[in-house]
């Protein structure tokens, strides 16, 4: 797994100081020397293909080389002005090592585990998430739990779903299509969401499924069979599955181990 860092991230992040005997100075800027361990210490975040690209054109790697200079230049003026002695600066610089800090752990964990091994594994073991089945559902999406099982209630004492679905649901496109979703794979939807749907028999309505979204009523129109997929047509996908997949596996079991709460009433009433 590559973790991505930002342009400026990188930039603000390496190190341009002690050149070694064997460095070769690519500019200079007073008594600063950029040099070729500056280069490839940035080159070293991209990945091969982009490499490639930066050897065959010297285009590319003289305006790398510009970007370091007006770098320097900067940081040397901010020196001179107490920029680093800044609160808002100290602060910056705690936020990007902890940053930094969070995404090297992540990067040592999980990297192991992404093996072509472990990635069929995990598509062996997941195919129904993989298949082209998909399914036919209306749906109404409400803020609350409470809200969505009054939804519910009415929906079970036979009031018309479309017509509820316009009335209650928070889904903008609701009024238009009166919750109906259409036909939709698996892989279309949030996990949540499609788990349900896809466990459902044609004609049931749900009992409130939460999601990133609010809480959904789910009622299942119909359902048809799609084409079997081929593991090496979608290994991509699957391979960023299963990271996901790890690093989810990964935050639980350091939430369980360190007894994470989140007081949400709090979270919810704070202003900025």
């Amino acid at each position: 797994m590559k973790i991505r860092i930002s342009a400026l991230a990188t930039l603000l992040l390496l190190s341009t100081g002690g050149v070694s005997m064997a460095a070769v100075e690519l500019a200079k800027i007073g008594s600063k020397a950029i040099t070729d361990a500056d280069l490839k210490a940035l080159v070293g975040t991209v990945s091969d293909g982009q490499k490639s690209q930066i050897n065959g054109d010297p285009d590319i790697k003289n305006r790398m080389v510009e970007n370091l200079v007006v770098e320097e230049l900067f940081v040397q003026e901010a020196e001179k002005t107490g920029v680093s002695k800044d609160k808002e600066f100290q602060n910056g610089l705690e936020r990007a090592r902890r940053q930094l800090l969070a995404q090297k752990y992540l990067q040592k964990s999980v990297q192991p585990k992404i093996t072509d091994a472990n990635v069929k594994k995990f598509f062996d073991s997941n195919k129904a998430r993989y298949s082209q089945n998909e399914v036919h559902a209306q749906h109404v999406l409400l803020k609350e739990e409470s809200e969505a099982k009054e939804v519910l209630e009415k929906a079970k004492k036979g009031e018309d779903f479309e017509t509820l679905a316009k009335k209650y649901s928070k889904d903008p496109s609701a009024a238009q299509n009166g919750g109906d979703l259409g036909f939709f794979t698996r892989s279309r939807m949030v996990p949540q969401f499609a788990d349900k749907a896809f466990s459902m028999k044609k004609g049931e309505i749900s009992e409130p499924v939460k999601s990133p979204f609010g809480y959904h009523i789910i009622k299942v129109l119909d359902a048809r069979d799609g084409k079997p997929v081929k593991f090496d047509e979608i290994k991509d996908q699957v391979k960023g599955d299963y990271q996901n997949e790890s690093i989810n596996e990964l935050i639980a079991s350091l939430k369980k181990a360190n007894k994470v709460t989140v007081y949400e009433d709090k979270v919810k009433a704070l202003k900025f």
